[in-house]
């Protein structure tokens, strides 16, 4: 795909525009999704909320903050931005394009394979040497993330597992991919003409959101596949089919972990990976991708170029306009 150019502003401008909503949409979101607490606290719960709110019984009301807090950080900027910004808001995202079977079952096989790699990033970073305190540091904040998921995650059901697999894989890779990929590396692969610095910035951010130390290189990776994979396609519906495949599966694991074994510690039933198994893992991504270009052929023009518009308004200040526009 070749990305459509703005007659409005200019990168720096498309930034400001971007990073601007996403403030408001962080505050806004803040705000709304706290809400739902109400019917669940008072304010003397607000000086001990991990303990009184973050319990099972309330992981109805914690999924509704979850929705709330992510659809006003993730999806709803990025929107406004592309329709304040770009003449064909969803064209430029990467929504417009179709998904073909094909396409579909590569991109899945691509999150399989990768899985290996990622898995053993992730063992190799908790034996980084870290000093005790900040190890001790990086634990305490993987035990609270993982605690949090867990109840938003709660599964003692099949009906459970299906709203699970909804709240912690489908809506995560639609809203995530629409910022990180369909707003941040688009934006920065136009404006740098360096497509794969675009993809590493941009899964660098990716990663550094999530907050985890001991899981900061193997969701690098993670966002540099899926950022590879929009960036060689254009097609944000496969970067959210692979990311929402990718969540599913570690729900599906964790779910049938909870059937085996309903007091199985979840923070210990990731699968551990031998080491080469992260070279085959590279091996097999390199022939998936060759695969996953051959059947995107039709829709792949010049990605990470622009397709350059005619600025409509002259009257506009300069500031807005970028030269390469004019």
């Amino acid at each position: 795909m070749a990305y459509p150019a703005s007659n409005k502003f200019n990168y720096w401008g498309q930034l400001g525009v971007l990073a601007g909503l996403i403030g408001a949409g962080l505050i806004f979101g803040q705000l709304i999704a706290f809400i739902p607490l109400l019917t669940k606290m008072n304010l003397n719960d607000l000086k001990d909320m991990e303990n009184k709110i973050f319990v099972p019984e309330n992981a109805g009301v914690l999924r509704v903050v979850q929705f709330l807090s992510t659809l006003m950080l993730f999806f709803v900027p990025t929107v406004i931005y592309a329709w304040i910004c770009h003449k064909k808001p969803f064209t430029h995202l990467g929504f417009k394009h179709t998904v073909t079977a094909k396409q579909a079952l590569v991109v899945i096989i691509i999150m399989l394979a990768a899985l290996p790699l990622v898995g053993t990033l992730s063992e190799l970073t908790e034996k980084l040497p870290f000093s005790k305190e900040m190890f001790a540091r990086f634990q305490a904040a993987e035990d609270a993330y993982s605690k949090q998921v867990a109840i938003i995650g709660r599964m003692n059901n099949f009906n459970d597992y299906l709203l699970s697999l909804f709240m912690l894989a489908i809506l995560p890779g639609m809203f995530e991919e629409t910022l990180f990929r369909g707003g941040i590396q688009n934006l920065l692969s136009r404006w740098l003409k360096i497509p794969v610095l675009a993809i590493i910035i941009t899964s660098a951010v990716f990663s550094a959101v999530h907050g985890s130390y001991f899981g900061f290189l193997s969701r690098f990776v993670l966002g540099f596949i899926l950022g590879w994979m929009y960036h060689r396609t254009g097609n944000l519906w496969l970067s959210i089919i692979a990311h929402a495949f990718y969540n599913g599966t570690a729900v599906t694991v964790l779910y049938i972990t909870k059937l085996k074994n309903p007091n199985a510690d979840l923070s210990k039933a990731d699968p551990q990976f031998p080491w080469w198994t992260a070279v085959v893992s590279l091996f097999a991504l390199y022939g998936l991708f060759v695969l996953l270009n051959k059947a995107s052929q039709y829709q792949v023009d010049k990605p990470g170029e622009e397709v350059l518009m005619p600025v409509e308004n002259t009257d506009q200040p300069s500031w807005l306009t970028t030269t390469q526009d004019q």
